[in-house]
């Protein structure tokens, strides 16, 4: 067996232990430098199919887009990111400071996950090499 699925396996994938809160434990896998396992938990794996099936299988931010774009999502992106709230890691809303019910889980495509998380703003220009500027 291997000694990261700790005999708590089903089907192959990993489940989120029950000695503990999903917060400690996901402080303690962000400790290890492993919060990758979480991603790998059978509770994670059910909840981002069920948030891409309720999405019909499309990027949340290309289908708010004008006109809307049909994508397919790649990744359930975290509005308040796991590292921040370990608590709401298995969670599909969240209540704001208002206490208005938001949600917490979205399907986006890389490229619009890419821009929620202010990565890869497309190609650097090129420094210019002489004063022509044409």
């Amino acid at each position: 067996m291997l000694p990261w699925f700790g005999g708590d396996r089903m089907g192959g994938w990993r489940r989120v232990p029950r000695d503990r809160t999903l917060a400690q434990w996901i402080r303690e896998l962000e400790a290890r430098g492993k919060l990758w396992e979480f991603y790998q938990t059978l509770e994670w794996r059910k909840l981002r199919a069920e948030v891409i099936a309720e999405f019909h299988n499309q990027c949340a931010d290309c289908l708010a887009k004008s006109p809307a774009v049909l994508t397919r999502p790649t990744t359930v992106h975290h509005v308040l990111e796991v590292k921040g709230r370990p608590d709401l890691a298995l969670s599909k809303y969240y209540r704001d400071v208002d206490g208005s019910l938001r949600r917490q889980l979205v399907p986006l495509c890389d490229e619009c996950h890419n821009a929620r998380h202010g990565r890869f703003h497309g190609a650097k220009p090129k420094p210019q090499l002489n004063d022509e500027r044409w």
